[in-house]
């Protein structure tokens, strides 16, 4: 998954401006059309935003101005032109169907990358207008006008104070998400996932100002295993059908949890499987605000989901990248390391032999007769053959040990730490291993077929002076169990 990473401010501010119970506007007042509206905006004049402002045509937002207002609003912005003046407006607009609005703006002029626009909201005072007609022409409703107008005063008052602290709890959430698209930056240049997990943990509770952030990841045995330098987490042993948030979580049945103290659980997905959560506890600062203000709360579960999500789009890469390496490293139809691999290794081990005074011995092997094989049986056939020794290979080294196809039917084995009568015996042991294997025929699968293998095993003396002397040596006690009869092993002598 790769997507950009917007800070988190404009989305807040996008937020703010789309879910507005007011119609909010830009408008280019030079250009007779709208900049940008919100879904309140349209309700407001019957017009939808592609009409608005995503049409290649859009409407002149004079059009929407009941004639008889026109040059009440034209005047106005006339008067509207340099940044910074404020002011509201009443005037009618006409619905497409004909119904008649009386809208109410408000509006600042700023200056926009040298173009002027007006910056507004709008609201419907249809009702408030009737009302303020009827009292102005009947006497007894003075009373009742003054009343409705404290009741304003008072709804104004209370609206202004939500605003207010509204703006307290955004600054405060923006202070919180100011540290995220850094992180989200240098995740991506970090090489491993260990330095990953510890950086997000760090860059949330540290710079972020969150209680707490544990990443937890599924291992083979189902269990998930904290990924994160908290020592207050252990491992968790999910159990089937627990109930827990977490395994509702893990399961896919939720897609964000938050428990009983605020914290977020998210889930980790990657390459379309989830495997772990992000746990994320809520930041001291916001707490107090979190469960009365929405769009505060919606911000905290967007973050935790937006750096949930960023982490599965992190551990895919890495784990592409593993692949790609090792497909470039690996001989496909044996599974066992190529020749570059063989060669690259064998440099290393011998300067580290040569320069520590270790021990280092070199197999080579060659299947007897392969051309036979091929010829008889076909090459498909000679495949399974490579294969089937390339599996017993695989399987019969330890860690430290470099086992490679070299070419052909020729195999490699690098063995440190490893020299003389003990290599010998690793070779003989692989011999016999080799010559008990039973292979399939692929066009009789009830019959199989047996092959044998030579190997030339060479080990670093006081007189080795190259890794190329060391292969060539190994390569001649090849040849020589070759010409005495092949099926054998055969440890060469230092020269």
């Amino acid at each position: 998954m790769e997507e950009s990473t917007a800070t988190i401010q404009s989305n807040l501010l996008q937020i703010h401006f789309n879910s507005g119970m007011d119609g909010q506007y830009v408008l280019d007042p030079a250009a007779d059309v709208f900049v940008k509206v919100n879904p309140a905006f349209c309700e407001l004049v019957g017009y939808s935003a592609e009409q608005l402002v995503e049409s290649k045509t859009p409407l002149a937002t004079g059009s929407l101005v009941h004639p008889e207002d026109r040059e009440l609003v034209t005047t106005q912005r006339k008067q509207a032109a340099r940044p910074g003046e404020r002011g509201s407006l009443r005037f009618r607009v006409v619905l497409p169907e004909g119904e008649v609005r009386t809208l109410e703006i408000c509006y600042s002029v700023v200056n926009h990358v040298g173009r002027i626009l007006h910056v507004g909201s709008a609201r419907d005072v249809s009702e408030q207008v009737k009302l303020e007609s009827k009292l102005r022409s009947e006497s007894d409703y003075n009373r009742e006008l003054s009343l409705e107008a404290q009741r304003a005063a008072k709804e104004n008052q209370k609206k202004n104070i939500e605003i207010a602290e509204a703006n307290t709890r955004i600054s405060a959430l923006a202070e919180v998400l100011r540290a995220i698209p850094v992180l989200t930056k240098r995740l991506l240049e970090l090489k491993s996932l260990a330095d990953v997990f510890k950086e997000t943990a760090q860059t949330m509770v540290g710079d972020a100002g969150f209680a707490s952030c544990n990443i937890l990841l599924k291992n083979a045995g189902g269990e998930l295993e904290i990924k994160t330098a908290n020592p207050a987490c252990a491992t968790i042993k999910l159990q089937p059908n627990a109930g827990t948030l977490y395994q509702a979580v893990l399961q896919g049945a939720q897609s964000l949890a938050i428990d009983e103290q605020g914290a977020h659980i998210a889930p980790i997905t990657a390459a379309g499987e989830i495997r772990g959560i992000l746990h994320v506890g809520l930041p001291k600062n916001l707490a107090r605000f979190y469960k009365n203000h929405t769009m505060v709360a919606q911000s905290i579960k967007d973050l935790v989901t937006t750096i949930a999500d960023f982490l599965g789009l992190v551990i895919s890469n890495h784990e592409n990248l593993e692949r790609v390496t090792l497909a470039s490293r690996t001989d496909n139809l044996t599974g066992l390391f190529n020749r570059r691999v063989f060669e690259e290794n064998l440099t290393i081990e011998f300067r580290r032999a040569l320069r520590y005074q270790r021990d280092l011995s070199l197999l080579i092997l060659d299947i007897d007769h392969f051309k036979k094989v091929n010829d008889t049986w076909g090459h498909q056939q000679g495949d399974a053959v490579l294969e089937a020794v390339g599996t017993l290979l695989k399987g019969s080294f330890r860690d430290l040990d470099s086992v490679c196809r070299y070419g052909g039917e020729e195999m490699c084995a690098i063995l440190p730490e490893t020299v003389g009568e003990a290599a010998r015996s690793k070779a003989e042991y692989l011999r016999r291993k080799i010559e008990e294997l039973r292979i399939p025929l692929l066009n009789k699968p009830e019959e199989n077929m047996q092959v044998t293998v030579s190997i030339g095993v060479a080990c670093v003396s006081k007189t080795t002076i190259s890794e190329d002397q060391l292969l060539r040596e190994a390569d001649s006690a090849l040849y020589e169990c070759k010409s005495n009869g092949r099926n054998r092993v055969l440890l060469a002598k230092p020269t």
